[in-house]
């Protein structure tokens, strides 16, 4: 990696940590600039606003949970329910690793960028797209597995599981913590899809 593709990543890097800590509003340009010991004028070479370089660390945020879904999702080893199961709780541990400051970048970004930003809603609303898709893939080989109801819709449970996700995670952030995480993936997750399939290995 040459240098300034170096200079780019310490400062997507940084922007991810802040923006998962402190959301949209709470982020600005020079605590970062600070925090990574680069010049203003570096920052608008690779980014021409601040909305623009919140669009690179949604990419770069989906990026690295793309590849942790691949790892889960493509494990023959699981039956397609398990390999969800597996999935979230990766992620389970990883927030309680990260706690107080464990969050998703999407839903931090979302509740105070509605209604000002729309390159980055819509940057938003395109990861969460991809997500569910990929999710709706582990679901749609549980179903012609036997493991969901052939009426269940997939889309719309897709979009429950990842609703109660988001919800989840607010909770933790109003002090309810990894509780709130662990109530999802061991409750709400498994009521969603079938208390008795999600474990079948």
């Amino acid at each position: 990696m040459d240098g300034q593709s170096a200079t780019r990543e310490r400062l997507i890097s940084e922007g991810m940590r802040q923006l998962l800590a402190h959301g949209y509003d709470g982020v600005g340009i020079g605590p970062i600039l600070k925090a990574v010991d680069v010049p203003k004028g570096s920052f608008y070479y690779f980014f021409q606003s601040k909305d623009d370089f919140v669009v690179a660390v949604v990419e770069a945020y989906e990026e690295k949970y793309r590849q942790v879904r691949e790892k889960f999702f493509t494990d023959m080893s699981l039956r397609p329910l398990a390999r969800l199961d597996a999935y979230f709780a990766a992620l389970e541990q990883e927030y309680k690793a990260a706690a107080p400051y464990a969050g998703c970048l999407y839903g931090m970004i979302a509740q105070s960028a509605a209604g000002r930003s729309a390159v980055v809603l819509d940057a938003l609303a395109a990861s969460f797209e991809r997500w569910e898709k990929s999710i709706q893939g582990v679901l749609a080989a549980a179903q012609q597995d036997g493991d969901i109801d052939s009426d269940e819709n997939i889309n719309d449970l897709t979009a429950s599981i990842v609703d109660a996700y988001e919800g989840a995670l607010i909770r933790a952030k109003a002090k309810d913590g990894v509780l709130a995480f662990t109530r999802f993936r061991e409750i709400g997750l498994k009521r969603l899809i079938s208390p008795t399939k999600l474990n079948v290995r």
